[in-house]
C-alpha cells in the first residue's frame, strides 16, 4: 500500500450522494442532527451535545485528515442538505481502515447510509488501495449492522468491553469487507440501483 495522503479537498460524488469534508456553514444542521437521542444511543458523541462540541469538531476536521481521519458531510445531489456523516475512524493501519457513520433523523429510510458507505468503500478500495475496511458498532445498533450486510461486510464476531462510551465498557460487533470480496451493486440513496456514478 502506498503511503497514505489524505486530502481534505477531497470531494466524493456517487449514488446520489455527495461526500465532501466538513465546513463552517454546516454548524447549525450538524448541531441540529446530533441532538437525535439514537445517535447519542450508538455513538461515543458528547450527550448532551451542545453547540461548543459542534463547533470543536468541525475546528479540528483538517487535524483529523492530516492523521488519516477521513471525515465526510453527507450531502444530497444538489448540496443542499446534511443527510449524515461518514469518515474512517480510528487510525489506518498498513492496508486496514475503520469506516463509522450516521444519518439524520429526517433522512433515515431512503438508503443515504448504504450508498454513502458504498461510495466511501469505492473509494478506500480504488484510489486509497485498502486491502481491508471494517466496520464496528455497539451490540444491538441492528440497523448499522444491516447497512454493513448490504453493501458485503462478513460478520466476523463480537469484542467483548471493546467500546468505550461515557465511562461504561461495551460490547462490539465487527465485521469486514475486503478488497478481493464480491460486492453487492448498491442502490443510490434514493433506492435505484446504481450505475457507478
Amino acid at each position: 500500500m502506498p503511503e497514505l495522503d489524505l486530502d481534505e479537498s477531497t470531494v466524493l460524488h456517487g449514488r446520489g450522494l455527495v461526500l465532501r469534508t466538513w465546513l463552517p456553514e454546516d454548524l447549525d444542521a450538524l448541531l441540529e442532527a446530533c441532538q437525535d437521542p439514537e445517535i447519542q444511543h450508538w455513538t461515543p458523541l458528547p450527550s448532551p451535545y451542545l453547540p461548543e462540541h459542534a463547533e470543536l469538531f468541525l475546528d479540528a476536521c483538517a487535524l483529523r485528515w492530516v492523521h488519516g481521519l477521513a471525515s465526510f458531510a453527507i450531502l444530497d445531489r444538489d448540496e443542499t442538505c446534511l443527510l449524515g456523516s461518514i469518515g474512517f475512524v480510528g487510525l489506518p493501519e498498513d492496508g486496514v481502515v475503520e469506516v463509522g457513520y450516521w444519518v439524520a433523523p429526517s433522512a433515515r429510510g431512503r438508503g443515504v447510509a448504504t450508498a454513502a458507505t458504498g461510495v466511501i468503500c469505492d473509494w478506500a478500495f480504488g484510489t486509497l488501495e485498502f486491502n481491508r475496511v471494517e466496520w464496528q458498532a455497539y451490540v444491538g445498533n441492528e440497523g448499522s449492522r444491516r447497512v454493513a450486510e448490504r453493501c458485503g461486510f462478513t460478520f466476523e464476531g463480537t469484542l467483548r468491553g471493546r467500546g468505550y462510551q461515557r465511562g461504561e465498557y461495551r460490547d462490539i460487533w465487527i465485521a469486514g469487507l475486503l478488497r478481493s470480496d464480491g460486492r453487492p451493486d448498491v442502490p443510490d440513496a434514493t433506492g435505484h440501483q446504481s450505475a457507478g456514478s
